[in-house]
């Protein structure tokens, strides 16, 4: 492991990295399930130098699957520079007619590249294919989340929900990554990849430094009273304002959101802005960028689950989730950008029951909760239980026992500094829950 370690720069291999890839060695699949930036990558990018040490006279390649161009760019220039060969299905024709001749050490591809294509999943079959000797599926909950329709909607990119005949492709173990993943969608997952006598390797989802949030408001309540906090916030601290990150379901609710903002907002606007999968990549550049810088311009970010891969979040330590994510996993995914650097943090769910429709259970038992701790809520759907915990720091339920006699109110959330005492409903949500469930993104 020291090689490796010197290859990568790296002190020292975490105890999970050492075992995912001593398992990879042997030829078993990996499901890989650690909090975002613990080092998932190394897993698959070490595992090249390892594998053709063991066996000098034989080619390597190694395929990832990838939902974002920019991550497939971010990560083949990072290998080429340590000296690897690497690109991406698409970049030009010159480097795809290499691929075909087997001539990388690492192919980036989107879904809709390689299974979507048929000379491509040709190419698998052929001398190039039997190069690969791992097949990596990087951001694998989209395979659930992007893949699947839900009975209403057609799939947002169906090919996704097909990774799993790569299997039949690639004579290969199989490695899936992600950050969060709930029993539930590991099983499915496992499935959908065939993966026998799976190595399981599961982090523990809780973020310490996070205090949650659940507000319920009036279906009818005007965008401007539910942020009005925001729109205070940026008219007295301008380019100050602390960075706040609100997460949509939908491409029409963002729309909605920063056209509230611009109505009500003056000079201040140049402070706000949108992201979801519709914007220009070049914008997209821009505020990826800006966001790099925890002083940057942007201080109220607006945006979709396009959001949630591919962008590096600095500076951020209030997470608004506008209308719960249909699923346990992609809640946990985007309040997780909240505090990156372990510095306390906010994360509040608002919501109202029209955006309560098809809701997976365990984030339907997490919203209607009214008296469980919400750590402890959210922790059971991962068969977890959080560490202790200052009440004051862990939640609005906690907080409300809390005895230790310190200034709790320093860390309400500033929503309800400002929020008017009508706009909250404390209705059911089958009260109102029949409509609105566009999760375009």
């Amino acid at each position: 492991m020291a090689a490796i370690e010197n290859v990568f720069n790296l002190s020292e291999l975490k105890e999970f990295q050492k075992a995912a890839l001593n398992e990879l060695m042997k030829g078993n699949d990996v499901f890989l399930s650690v909090k975002t930036g613990a080092g998932k990558s190394i897993c698959y990018q070490a595992f090249h130098p390892m594998w053709t040490k063991k066996n000098t006279d034989r080619l390597c390649s190694i395929l990832v699957i990838c939902p974002l161009i920019s991550i497939m760019k971010e990560q083949t220039d990072y290998l080429c520079r340590l000296g690897f060969s690497a690109t991406y299905i698409g970049k030009d024709s010159k480097e795809d007619d290499d691929i075909r001749m087997g001539d990388f050490d690492f192919i980036f591809s989107s879904p809709e590249a390689i299974v979507g294509n048929a000379d491509w999943r040709a190419m698998l079959l052929g001398p190039a294919g039997e190069r690969v000797r791992l097949l990596v599926i990087d951001e694998a909950h989209t395979v659930l989340h992007w893949g699947e329709g839900d009975g209403y909607d057609e799939p947002f990119r169906q090919w996704y929900g097909k990774l799993g005949e790569l299997r039949s492709l690639v004579d290969c173990p199989v490695l899936l990554l992600t950050a969060t993943a709930n029993r539930s969608a590991r099983k499915k997952l496992q499935q959908k990849f065939s993966m026998k006598n799976c190595h399981e390797i599961v982090d523990n989802p809780e973020r310490e430094n996070i205090k949650l949030f659940v507000h319920k408001v009036k279906a009818s309540t005007p965008l401007d009273e539910v942020f009005y906090f925001v729109v205070q916030l940026l008219q007295e601290k301008k380019n100050l304002c602390p960075r706040i990150i609100i997460f949509c379901t939908s491409i029409n609710s963002c729309g909605q959101i920063v056209t509230m903002l611009r109505l009500n907002l003056h000079d201040e606007i140049k402070y706000v802005q949108m992201y979801h999968s519709k914007i220009p990549e070049s914008i997209k550049d821009e505020i990826k960028l800006d966001l790099d810088n925890p002083d940057g311009n942007i201080r109220v970010l607006i945006a979709t689950s396009a959001a949630g891969m591919g962008v590096n979040f600095k500076g951020v330590y209030n997470v608004i989730n506008y209308g719960p994510p249909k699923d346990m996993d992609s809640f946990v995914q985007e309040f997780g950008r909240a505090g990156r650097d372990g510095k306390t943090s906010m994360a509040l769910l608002l919501f109202h029951g029209k955006q309560c429709k098809n809701l997976d259970s365990d984030m339907k038992t997490y919203v209607t909760n009214t008296d469980q701790c919400r750590r402890e809520c959210l922790l059971s759907a991962y068969n977890s239980k959080p560490t202790s915990c200052i009440k004051h720091l862990c939640c609005d339920v906690c907080d409300k026992s809390c005895d230790c006699n310190n200034n709790c109110s320093n860390y309400q959330h500033p929503f309800f500094e400002f929020v008017p005492s009508d706009i909250s409903s404390s209705d059911s949500l089958d009260s109102d829950s029949l409509c609105f469930a566009d999760f375009t993104i």
